[in-house]
């Protein structure tokens, strides 16, 4: 078992304690299958998230409730699955498709980043917090295929979409 993700997660959890934060934390460390799924949403923002590993692997996953935030972190040696979707809209998508679905007003400032994929083995680290912008950081490595996508719509328009394959080393940082 990595001790280092215990300590990180224990030393999150009482800083959290101290603060009186909302704080969920989770680590696994298994040589079977792990599907792990969680969701959030307040004012600033909401998040869905989905990863699922076969084989030994390690998982950590952090969520906050002061910053809006979520971090997870999933090294494995055989497939992993992951998808993750955060926007500044306060719309919670348990499937993804229902956030596409939701009429909005097209003078307000809508912004949002996704990533998924599939690797056959490496690692998959994220990092996202939408208060008081929406920002957030993916960290690919390994054997697979990955679609990155982010955007922002209302008085200015910028989007991305990206799609890697192979074996890769990705970084992926965005603010909006």
């Amino acid at each position: 078992m990595r001790w280092n993700y215990l300590a990180t997660g224990s030393v999150l959890l009482i800083l959290a304690s101290l603060t009186g934060a909302e704080c969920l934390g989770t680590t696994i460390s298994t040589d079977g299958t792990v599907h792990l799924f969680g969701s959030g949403e307040d004012g600033n923002g909401s998040f869905v998230s989905r990863v699922m590993t076969v084989g030994s692997s390690e998982l950590s996953r952090i969520i906050t409730g002061e910053d809006s935030g979520t971090l997870m972190s999933v090294h494995g040696t055989g497939p992993v699955l992951f998808s993750d979707y955060t926007t500044k809209d306060r719309v919670s998508p348990p499937p993804l498709a229902c956030v596409f679905l939701v009429d909005r007003d097209s003078s307000e400032r809508r912004s949002h980043m996704s990533a998924s994929g599939i690797l056959e083995r490496g690692s998959y680290t994220m990092s996202r917090e939408s208060e008081p912008d929406l920002l957030g950081e993916s960290l690919i490595n390994g054997s697979g295929f990955i679609l990155l996508e982010s955007g922002i719509e209302g008085n200015m328009t910028s989007g991305s979409e990206d799609f890697v394959s192979g074996n890769m080393t990705v970084h992926d940082t965005v603010r909006l």
